[in-house]
């Protein structure tokens, strides 16, 4: 690979590290004239479909991430069969590294850098971003100090339902493998949470809290084993900062901290204040406030509540009695129970060694198409893991037969917009970075698209493309409007002279992330981008929990004419047009009746559009 130029733009220069899946080489960006990161898919792994699915979700992952301590990426192609990424070009070593030089760190120091890896995560969580590897070798640290969360791999957004990745290839994960992520559940914030606390607990005593002699050991250990806290494997260690760690490394999810940003104060405050037990996983036993009570304490409870223990104690020795009695008579028909592993992740001719040897048989239920394993490996199992059954009992799995494919259709001499109906008719998406090049095909239309016409990919990948523009142009910079008021959002728009932009509402809050009314929570294309605006119509998507109580009652007739059709209805509102409706249609003439909805009253504009097109205007009262 060295001094070859990937698509006349960067050239390598030496390789710098490598990975599971890739491998990592300094470059030169000579369009840009600077240095830069290339990470290239491994030659065994550039024809599998799993692993180019991955890639292209890692460069998914991190186009909206931006802030300082992620490693900021900047482009992704291919060149013949070798398929990268480009990013941030990080002059540095891993804390990985920095670990195994210096075995341990003092407090501050530790502190210091996973407050900078809190941020990160917390920047990606407001995203809606789960990492779900974190862990010392995905951490940069550059020669001046700044910290870089970096390979967003395996990341999954929190509103996909995100499984435990099929990692029984990387030991190195395993020893900050949250619980969930051992036992194949859903996961979420805290289970990066959970993997921040693990690798400070390392930081601080040199080793991390569970170890053995396989991945499979170690797992186990996370899922059933408390850790020693802090200041007892190191009485240097402040009570204050073992409390936070135990607390964000607890098994329970709901014990642990709501947000990375709520770690990183409390870390703050455990520097400041080291003998406060303010962070203390509350037990049995303890005050309210966390602190344990003295001797003292226990005997003047006692005394004071003897009478009320002594009517106490003889209810649950009459209670004690019958139990007792209960049990001899069931002692006959008792049946052991044994908690059902998870086979998530393994072959199918493992999973029936591994189901033997724990005391179940194994049964495949069927197969089905999946984006997370490779085919031939477990995906799904019922009884789920952990569940409680009598040993020799069945276990039905289901195997992954791969990812689902598709075939590309051909994009060229489309618009925009229908480019994107074309696409998420056969199951892909269009890049929301959208490149354009002077031609003399029509102005808007699609001359180029990354990937070639009739090319089979998995369903769900992203097709960029290239418009044409005209040869004299001033290119707009699309504003950052995601996570801003809706009206600053169109002040911005209107700034940038974009004025055709349409408003999709909605409740987007869930159980990770919840948005305030009137937020932007998405936009296409995405900020940063060169857009030429009047090729492109803007779409938002705005938070709103309630879409309003005024209604109108809509059946319009549309005659639709192409093979498939998107027709939608919007309304003309003081923010700008808002879909009250959204279909995909066949040719043919339809009476589309539905009920809009809309926050004031009174009469207002309301248009129909075929496939981006105006079709028709009206005004209709909302009451």
């Amino acid at each position: 690979m060295t001094e070859r130029i990937l698509n006349g733009r960067y050239r390598i220069l030496n390789k710098v590290g490598s990975g599971g899946m890739a491998d990592v080489y300094k470059a030169i960006d000579l369009q840009e004239n600077r240095i830069v990161a290339i990470k290239v898919l491994k030659q065994e792994y550039s024809g599998d479909p799993l692993y180019l699915r991955r890639l292209t979700r890692e460069a998914q992952a991190m186009v909206s991430l931006k802030n300082e301590h992620v490693v900021t990426l900047y482009d992704m192609g291919s060149d013949g069969d070798v398929h990268y990424l480009v990013l941030e070009y990080v002059d540095g070593k891993t804390l990985r590294d920095l670990m195994d030089e210096r075995g341990r760190f003092d407090p501050e120091e530790a502190v210091g850098i996973v407050a900078d890896v809190l941020e990160g995560l917390d920047h990606a969580h407001k995203k809606g971003l789960i990492h779900r590897d974190v862990k010392p070798q995905n951490i940069m640290i550059t020669d001046d100090g700044c910290i870089k969360l970096t390979d967003f791999g395996i990341a999954k957004f929190a509103g996909n339902a995100t499984k435990t990745y099929d990692g029984k290839e990387a030991m190195g994960s395993v020893y900050y493998i949250s619980p969930e992520q051992a036992k194949g559940e859903t996961v979420d914030e805290q289970t990066d949470l959970y993997s921040a606390g693990i690798m400070l607990y390392e930081m601080l005593t040199g080793e991390p809290p569970f170890s053995g002699e396989n991945a499979v050991q170690v797992a186990l250990k996370h899922i059933n084993e408390e850790i020693v806290p802090l200041h007892e494997a190191d009485s240097h260690i402040s009570v204050a900062l073992s409390d936070v760690v135990a607390k964000a490394t607890a098994k329970d999810r709901s014990v642990r901290y709501s947000s990375a940003a709520e770690m990183c104060d409390d870390l703050m405050h455990a520097l400041k204040n080291p003998h406060s037990r303010f962070a203390r996983v509350k037990k049995s036993g303890a005050h309210s406030d966390g602190q344990t009570l003295s001797e003292d304490e226990k005997r003047g409870f006692l005394q004071e509540h003897l009478p009320l223990i002594a009517v106490i104690g003889s209810v649950v020795g009459i209670i004690a009695v019958f139990l007792i009695m209960f049990i001899i008579s069931m002692s006959k028909s008792k049946t052991d129970y044994s908690k059902v592993p998870s086979f998530l992740g393994y072959t199918e001719q493992a999973a029936r060694v591994y189901a033997e040897n724990r005391g179940f048989q194994l049964e495949v239920s069927g197969y089905e198409a999946s984006d997370e394993y490779s085919a031939g490996v477990v995906c799904g199992q019922e009884p789920e893991a952990q569940t409680k059954a009598k040993p020799g009992s069945v276990v039905y799995v289901t195997v992954s037969s791969g990812m689902e494919t598709t075939t590309v259709p051909s994009l060229y001499g489309m618009t925009v917009e229908e480019a994107k109906r074309a696409l998420e008719a056969v199951g892909l998406q269009l890049s929301k970075q959208i490149e354009y090049q002077a031609s003399s095909e029509p102005v808007g239309t699609v001359i180029h698209q990354s990937v070639d016409p009739n090319e089979t990919v998995m369903m769900g990948d992203t097709v960029a493309i290239t418009v044409c523009r005209e040869a004299s142009y001033e290119a707009v910079k699309m504003p950052e409007l995601t996570g801003r008021d809706v009206n600053e959002a169109i002040d911005l728009l209107e700034e940038a002279g974009i004025t055709d932009y349409r408003i999709t509402v909605g409740n987007y809050s869930d159980g990770n992330i919840v948005y305030s009314d009137y937020v932007i929570v998405d936009q296409s294309p995405s900020g940063g981008m060169d857009i030429i605006f009047d090729t492109v119509t803007v779409e938002l998507k705005m938070q709103m929990t309630n879409k309003g109580g005024y209604k109108a009652e809509f059946s319009e007739n549309v005659i639709l004419s192409d093979e498939t059709n998107d027709v939608v209805f919007t309304i003309v509102t003081d923010i700008g047009e808002i879909v009250l409706y959204r279909g995909d249609y066949e040719s043919g003439t339809y009476s589309i009746p539905f009920t809009g909805r809309y926050w004031k009253s009174g009469n207002f504009t309301c248009k129909i559009y075929v496939n981006g097109k105006i079709y028709t205007s009206f005004t209709r009262s909302f009451e």
